[in-house]
């Protein structure tokens, strides 16, 4: 009868935690399948970047604003992302101060080329373009790859 019952449990302790990463799962394949990601898809994919449940896009984005990530943001959850935000949020994310322009401005244009310089998104345009969902899942690759999943 022990035995039953520790099956169980672990059975629906396995169920639970499987069905909170299908929703992660879900949600990065119809990322994938977008022409143009949102802040949202890009604050609720930096939340699951750094190992956390999602809680909603104000609850996500205050999260990343006391990490100091998201600082200064006060966008709209639908508003189309562009490259030049998604690479400020990496940078800071990643503490990138390896370029003088950046560290001497702060802004989404010398981000973006810190990123590049670093490898974590190509020189395709400018800070001014549209982020595709695709675009968007392969820069936070590099960006969990480059942190090393530290959080």
């Amino acid at each position: 009868m022990k035995i039953r019952l520790l099956l169980l449990c672990i059975i629906c302790t396995g169920s639970t935690l499987l069905a909170q990463d299908m929703g992660s799962l879900a949600f990065i394949n119809d990322l994938a399948d977008k022409k143009t990601a949102t802040f949202g898809d890009a604050v609720k994919l930096f939340v699951v970047t750094l190992d956390r449940n999602s809680a909603g896009f104000r609850q996500d984005l205050n999260v990343l604003k006391k990490a100091g990530v998201a600082t200064g943001y006060d966008i709209n959850e639908n508003a189309p992302l562009r490259k030049g935000v998604v690479a400020r949020m990496a940078a800071r994310y990643l503490k990138l101060d390896d370029s003088l322009w950046y560290d001497l401005f702060g802004t989404e244009r010398y981000a973006f080329r810190a990123c590049v310089a670093a490898e974590i998104m190509i020189v395709d345009g400018s800070e001014w373009d549209r982020v595709s969902g695709e675009e968007l899942i392969e820069i936070m690759r590099r960006v969990g790859d480059r942190s090393g999943g530290e959080q």
